[in-house]
């Protein structure tokens, strides 16, 4: 799936009129104010576009990483969570530790990660 693609179907979702407004490697989740619930609508909708099948949780699974203490425990990430967040990312941004906060990794939550992502899937 191409980038303009899942921008449109982003703008869609957010009620953006002009689908020129999304840069495609600023943040869906910071810059445009995306909600839960946008990202939800978001993934079925990439789901149904893209015709791959994929859980919410598959397309950004940082949320569910956190809730689990293999990955993430005390406030920080565990070196297994460390390396899974490598692999997600791989190919596309490379993660430090200074790259860790929750708000920091919703900052890679852009129209190109969704495309990096759905290539992995």
């Amino acid at each position: 799936m191409n980038t303009q693609s899942i921008a449109t179907i982003a703008a869609n979702v957010m009620y953006i009129d002009d689908i020129s407004e999304i840069e495609f490697s600023r943040s869906l989740f910071n810059d445009y104010s995306m909600s839960s619930l946008d990202f939800v609508d978001f993934a079925f909708e990439l789901k149904s576009e893209s015709a791959k099948d994929f859980t919410p949780d598959q397309l950004w699974p940082i949320n569910s990483m956190m809730d689990n203490p293999e990955f993430y425990q005390a406030g920080q990430w565990t070196e297994a969570g460390k390396a899974q967040l490598t692999t997600i990312f791989e190919g596309f941004h490379p993660i430090t530790d200074d790259q860790l906060s929750a708000e920091a990794l919703h900052n890679l939550f852009s129209v190109d990660y969704v495309q990096h992502r759905l290539a992995q899937i």
